[in-house]
């Protein structure tokens, strides 16, 4: 697995909550990733994720745990979005 995270530097703030927007490349194998927002967030309360490309196979945060997203995809070699609503 090579998987790559980055998290945009600019978050999008609205009171108390955050959205943090970011991407991902999956450079072999369909294992994903955790994203570690503790730098960003204390509370996760909801997030998406999306390819760059249609198909069969997708990607999905498979599970939020404190101040931390589980990336899981189907298909290897593929990048795209991803984003996380939470507290500050």
């Amino acid at each position: 697995m090579a998987q790559t995270i980055v998290i945009d530097s600019r978050h999008h703030i609205l009171g108390d909550l955050v959205l943090i927007t970011g991407t991902f490349a999956n450079a072999g194998g369909t294992q994903g990733g955790d994203i570690l927002l503790a730098d960003h967030l204390s509370k996760i309360f909801a997030a998406g994720s999306n390819m760059n490309e249609a198909g069969t196979t997708d990607t999905e945060i498979d599970g939020t745990l404190g101040t931390k997203l589980t990336l899981a995809q189907g298909a290897t070699n593929k990048a795209g979005q991803w984003w996380a609503l939470g507290k500050r």
